[in-house]
């Protein structure tokens, strides 16, 4: 049916429902004058019709649930434009022992060109693990690489699916404000993603220079805002950073709430701790008031 039903359009239906008395009335409205909840919820009260998110804690989980999320937000409900955000932890990536606050993960001093070094393997695992069908003739997917510009670290990656180029996919790594990646994301939208008269292909923004439109400046905030912000949806992220002290995670799958977790700091080789759950990605003061109600 194209069109949606309504219990008028349907006399039976209404006949079958139950007689409300003034009782049953007041206590909808009250119901309905109850406040709604905001942002944040403590996670061990917000439903979960699926397992609970668990945080990766190596490359290989990485891959398997960015690629697992940024599928289910293709396949099943038709977002192919795509910002995703991968953790870039030497402790995680490099297999060393440091401490995180003095990881490079919470400010990387080697700037793009070294980031990309640890994104570019990343990303090409990324796109050969991303099921996009069932229908691989038992071949596997081809990844080729273009850098773009080598001063900013930036890169195109394309996957060539073996069941036909429908299934093919780019990846932009490193974007920054600049407006030669605007022209970019503009060429790749026309030539390849959103092509007129045929079918949306996949295209990835990874672990793009900026955060907001205020990232852009006052010129390039509208055409951001209108060309990204507005369109492009999170298909997976996992943020890393220190609050109180504690290494804290972001973790954002498609498409459940942003979810917060904290390292044990009595143990950290246990699990983190599951702390808050965000409708929206949070800032930085939601955060401390999550780990501050934890502390209480």
């Amino acid at each position: 049916l194209n069109q949606r039903l309504k219990f008028t359009d349907h006399p039976k239906i209404m006949g079958t429902m139950p007689e409300f008395s003034i009782i049953h009335l007041l206590l909808l409205l009250v119901i309905l004058l109850l406040p709604t909840t905001n942002n944040v919820s403590a996670f061990s009260s917000s439903p979960q019709s699926h397992p609970p998110l668990v945080l990766p804690t190596n490359p290989d989980d990485v891959i398997r649930q960015a690629a697992a999320s940024i599928s289910k937000a293709y396949t099943q409900d038709g977002i192919n434009l795509q910002t995703i955000n991968l953790p870039l932890s030497e402790a995680i990536y490099g297999g060393k022992e440091e401490g995180f606050v003095a990881d490079r993960a919470i400010g990387w001093q080697g700037g793009p060109q070294e980031t990309y070094r640890y994104l570019s393997p990343l990303v090409s695992s990324l796109l050969k693990k991303i099921k996009m069908t069932d229908n691989t003739g038992g071949l596997t997917v081809k990844v080729s690489e273009q850098i773009l510009l080598d001063f900013d670290g930036s890169a195109l990656q394309t996957s060539e699916h073996p069941a036909g180029p429908i299934y093919d996919i780019i990846a932009l790594l490193q974007p920054n404000t600049d407006g030669y990646y605007i022209q970019t994301i503009e060429s790749i939208e026309e030539q390849f993603s959103n092509t007129d008269g045929k079918s949306k292909r996949l295209f990835l923004l990874v672990n793009p220079a900026w955060r907001d439109k205020n990232s852009w400046g006052f010129f390039g905030g509208k055409k951001a805002q209108e060309l990204i912000f507005d369109r492009y949806e999170t298909g997976y992220a996992l943020d890393q950073f220190v609050v109180r002290g504690r290494k804290v995670s972001l973790l954002k799958c498609w498409s459940d709430d942003w979810i917060v977790f904290v390292e044990n700091d009595k143990d950290p080789s246990l699990p983190a701790t599951m702390v808050a759950s965000f409708e929206a990605r949070p800032v930085y003061n939601e955060i401390d008031a999550a780990l501050a109600k934890l502390a209480e």
